[in-house]
């Protein structure tokens, strides 16, 4: 049997299957990815705001332009943590076949309507460039004033996803963590594995009360760190296929 004729079937029944049990996640997604990217983004903007500093020597504390790059700088933080890598919206929904979910950028709507209107004054300030300065503009106005005609809809995305759940599934349980790694003996059906969060212990809790009573042919491993999964044979059966 093909990958295709495989992986259709159930992919194609799993958004028609009934609707056992339903749940949102919202957030970085592992425990620590909050922390790790507000320090990221942080990191970022005080070595750049370090870098100026020590090449422009007019640059202090006492001058105005030390306090508007300051200013700068802390926009850039707050863009590049939340639009960078902005925070998800999970919805998730559990049938007899698996996992259906959406996942959403956690943007805020202002954000995209500030976008949208960068946008619309860049393209004024292109149609100004050209009048002005004549043909020789479009070599350099006419690519940024399609980009911002292609970001005058930017609006956010929502993106599909499942995970099929069969016989031969293995549901990993980070103890210290809300989420569930699934992953499956046929290693190279990518379709059988994923991650999925929730938003409190207890919220975990009743999602394995569910699949318990849904699958109770499955595999069921408590692991402290993610890692530890990697330990398990159905991804050290995979070490050996590759070996073969």
């Amino acid at each position: 049997m093909s990958y295709k004729e495989y992986i259709e079937p159930p992919k194609e029944k799993i958004y028609n299957e009934k609707i056992v049990h339903s749940w949102e996640s919202k957030g970085a997604g592992f425990k620590y990815n909050n922390l790790l990217d507000w320090i990221w983004s942080i990191s970022f903007a005080v070595l750049f705001l370090l870098f100026l500093w020590s090449v422009i020597d007019e640059l202090t504390v006492d001058t105005p332009e030390f306090w508007v790059l300051f200013f700068f700088m802390a926009m850039m933080v707050l863009v590049s943590r939340y639009l960078l890598s902005p925070d998800k919206h999970y919805c998730y929904h559990l049938t007899s076949l698996g996992i259906h979910y959406t996942e959403k950028d956690m943007i805020p709507d202002v954000a995209y309507q500030v976008v949208c209107g960068f946008s619309w004054v860049g393209i004024v300030v292109c149609i100004i460039a050209v009048f002005v300065l004549g043909p020789l503009a479009f070599f350099g106005a006419g690519g940024f004033a399609l980009m911002s005609f292609g970001m005058t809809n930017f609006r956010p995305s929502i993106d599909n996803h499942y995970i099929l759940i069969s016989e031969r599934t293995v549901v990993f349980d980070l103890e210290s963590d809300g989420v569930l790694s699934f992953e499956a003996l046929e290693q190279d059906v990518h379709a059988y594995g994923g991650n999925v969060f929730t938003t409190t212990l207890d919220q975990k809790r009743e999602l394995l009360a569910k699949l318990h009573l849904l699958f109770p042919g499955i595999e069921f491993v408590k692991i402290k760190r993610l890692k530890d999964k990697y330990k398990h044979p159905v991804y050290q059966q995979e070490e050996e296929k590759e070996i073969e």
